[in-house]
């Protein structure tokens, strides 16, 4: 089976642009997980494989929404462009490096155990499942009884269980020798991250969820550890295609085909198609519907703080009295139960065309700040918020991230261990360690390394 470029043009087209941007990034060793390649890699790829209408509600975007997703991306490249320019005008010797490094006021003792307030809320989740359950979710007799979207009983633990990428992201930016000198704590963040992530499957097997679990620890190796490049990248989305399809196994997704069915090959390949095209179709459906279906009323905003709102306990009752579409967005279903729908509609639900270019604007603004401020910063807080936001990008096309509680939770978090982790004079970073041979007093917690032997012990 050949592929038709003049059959598929709008694909090609962004296929090609894909391509070039990753080539770009190869030639000039350009970082992956930098905001503005990032944000074309995602949206055109994602895009090109919309396009590919394997599903008869993917039709051809009339032009408002071309001119909704094109000013969505110029705003958002926009806003990384002013960032970039300042920082160069300001600082142009800057540049990232292959490492990053924290200054030697943080206190890895302290970010260790202070993480741990983070495993019990994530935990507490855990064992709310259990106590539904009678275990957990994939070690019970039919795991889909529990899986079947927001109607499962479990979920009223959701805020808690899914925090467990914030466990991870903690844990992990201690597990790295150029940000941590302390042997014991990398290892044992290590085995904690390992455990987060199986207790986090077996608990609930949402895709999303542990798909960032796994992903933050890729990310923060990208920084700390070593460039991850496209080859790597390509492994990568293989494993999250097969990891897709394993879930939707267990959700019971597929029904009840045998393997053998040659129906099941054709269901493997269009559930993922579904889940990424649906959100494009859903968008222009938004934006061009007929004139019988009622258009939402404009949250004036204040929708925009849902995530806020929720954790007053007040955002449900929001929206139903003012009559506002919820965060499933029902109102811009074009086929039954495929809901999702790219950030750009709740820009503009909340603050109409003019979102459409302000909100990718101040994203694109914010995230390019923090990646910039990367370098310079003397503990891990910039990391971790780049690294979540970094996820924001890769998933705007199926939730909006700022309208998310456990995003809230999860910043608050890393601002308070990372806040109190700050004192001046406690630990050296891993490339200003004190040799055991200058320094006998040295109880074993550092890696010792030979050009550190004529360090001057007082600079502990």
């Amino acid at each position: 089976m050949t592929f038709d470029c003049l059959a598929y043009p709008e694909s090609c087209l962004f296929f090609l642009i894909g391509f070039v941007a990753l080539v770009f990034a190869s030639i000039f060793k350009k970082n992956l997980f930098s905001p503005p390649l990032l944000y074309v890699l995602v949206q055109s790829i994602m895009l090109g494989i919309a396009y590919l209408k394997l599903m008869p509600a993917m039709t051809d975007y009339h032009l408002t929404t071309w001119l909704v997703w094109g000013g969505g991306a110029f705003s958002f490249l926009t806003g990384c462009f002013l960032v970039r320019l300042a920082f160069r005008s300001s600082n142009p010797s800057l540049v990232l490096p292959q490492k990053l490094s924290v200054a030697v006021e943080y206190n890895w003792k302290y970010h260790f155990f202070l993480s741990f307030l983070a495993f019990a809320f994530f935990f507490y989740g855990v064992i709310g499942v259990i106590s539904i359950a009678g275990n957990l979710v994939l070690l019970t007799n039919d795991p889909s009884l529990w899986l079947n979207g927001k109607n499962s009983k479990v979920l009223v633990y959701a805020i808690f269980f899914t925090s467990s990428p914030m466990v991870v992201a903690l844990f992990g930016v201690a597990s790295f020798k150029s940000y941590n000198p302390i042997r014991w704590i990398r290892n044992a963040s290590r085995i904690i991250c390992l455990l987060t992530i199986i207790l986090s499957f077996l608990t609930f097997p949402s895709r999303g969820v542990n798909l960032m679990c796994v992903g933050f620890l890729f990310v923060l190796a990208n920084y700390l550890f070593k460039r991850i490049n496209w080859k790597t990248a390509s492994v990568i989305i293989a494993f999250i295609l097969l990891f897709f399809v394993g879930v939707a196994s267990v959700k019971g997704q597929y029904g009840e085909m045998d393997v053998t069915d040659n129906r099941v090959f054709k269901e493997v390949a269009l559930l993922p198609y579904k889940y990424i095209a649906n959100n494009y179709w859903n968008l222009d459906y938004a934006f061009n519907r007929s004139s019988d279906v009622p258009e939402h009323s404009w949250t004036y905003g204040i929708d925009a703080f849902y995530g806020i709102t929720q954790l007053m306990f007040i955002g449900t009752g929001l929206q139903a009295s003012f009559g506002w579409d919820s965060p499933f967005n029902e109102s811009v279903v074009k086929v039954g139960g495929l809901n999702t729908i790219p950030y750009l509609w709740d820009a503009y639900k909340d603050f109409g065309y003019p979102g459409i270019f302000l909100v990718p604007f101040f994203w694109g603004f914010l995230f390019t700040f923090l990646y910039k401020k990367m370098p310079m910063a003397k503990t891990p807080l910039a990391l971790l918020f780049h690294t979540t936001f970094t996820f924001w990008i890769i998933l705007w096309n199926f939730t909006t991230g700022y309208k998310q509680a456990m995003y809230i939770i999860w910043f608050i978090f890393f601002f308070f261990v990372c806040t109190v982790s700050y004192r001046k004079k406690t630990f050296l970073p891993a490339n200003q360690i004190i040799s055991e041979e200058v320094c006998p007093e040295n109880n074993g917690d550092h890696d010792i390394s030979a050009e550190n032997k004529n360090r001057d012990c007082d600079a502990r």
